[in-house]
């Protein structure tokens, strides 16, 4: 239906990997398979890998350095001025500006299969319980959708969504690489909390711009604002059940249950400090390991 609607980028029309989806859709559920069941398989009866904590730390410092590169590039291309927020149409053209935009968006596609190695790494570590529904269906579904934005419009309207999420992940994986350096950095990450807020507020905004494309009559991109619509509708709603259950939920269950104080005290006799560390410790300990399963959503 997407391919009868839009004509393909001349652009990019001639470039093998754009001749079809069929590669895509196939690299996506060999990523499914092996973190769902050959991975784990795999690792069954082995150790993680030895310095695999170095290549992390180096593999987020480099998320880092290339989402930041993204985002900057995209701003200079477009979004940080000279492109509209309601309406922008494709520059279909060779100019430097258009194939800035479009280069952009080639190793934006790029990044998402780059993106496989969060849960890889998950696997190799054998933290299954991070592989959560959440963080396998945005890393699945993201190079398709991102597949056919570079293949229809890979510039104009629908690379908003693109340019927002390469701030976020330069914000996500600032955090994964300060964490992945020890317990000398914990102090300094109280926010990981807001960085799920803003992953929230990310979809929000990607709703809202892809609200006003369809129905202030846009005709940019039309079709795969529709898509971008959806995804940030269903991203939106998984990332608000996580949000509740990560921390509204927990953080209730930990304030109903009372501290095991000696009989002879109550909570005005114990130290401010104390107190907090008794009611703290367990919420700290369940954010973090709720947290760590969806952060690389992106």
């Amino acid at each position: 239906m997407l391919l009868g609607q839009l004509p393909p980028d001349p652009r990019v029309d001639s470039w093998f990997f754009m001749q079809s989806p069929i590669p895509i859709y196939i690299a996506c559920l060999i990523y499914i398979a092996f973190c769902t069941y050959f991975g784990p398989k795999l690792m069954k009866n082995r150790d993680p890998p030895k310095g695999l904590k170095h290549i992390m730390v180096a593999y987020n410092a480099f998320q880092v350095v290339f989402s930041a590169w993204m985002f900057y590039e995209g701003g200079m291309a477009g979004w940080f001025g000279s492109y509209s927020f309601i309406c922008q149409p494709c520059d279909f053209s060779n100019s430097p500006q258009a194939l800035r935009m479009l280069h952009v968006a080639v190793w934006y596609n790029v990044s998402k299969f780059i993106d496989f190695l969060d849960t890889i790494f998950f696997v190799l570590n054998k933290k299954y319980s991070h592989i959560s529904l959440l963080h396998v269906t945005h890393h699945a579904l993201m190079p398709i959708g991102i597949w056919y934005g570079l293949r229809h419009e890979a510039g104009g309207q629908t690379t908003f969504f693109g340019f927002l999420n390469c701030f976020v992940h330069t914000v996500m994986y600032l955090y994964y690489l300060l964490a992945a350096m020890g317990p000398r950095v914990r102090p300094y990450l109280w926010w990981k909390k807001y960085l799920t807020k803003l992953q929230m507020a990310q979809f929000v905004t990607m709703f809202v711009h892809a609200l006003f494309s369809i129905f202030l009559g846009c005709k940019a991109g039309l079709p795969l604002m529709r898509i971008i619509l959806v995804m940030a509708a269903i991203f939106q709603l998984l990332f608000t059940d996580f949000y509740i259950k990560a921390y509204l939920k927990r953080a209730s269950s930990q304030e109903k249950k009372p501290i095991a104080y000696p009989v002879f005290c109550n909570t005005l006799n114990v130290p401010t400090e104390a107190a907090g560390t008794a009611n703290g410790s367990a919420v700290r300990e369940g954010e973090d390991q709720a947290h760590k399963k969806s952060l690389h959503v992106d």
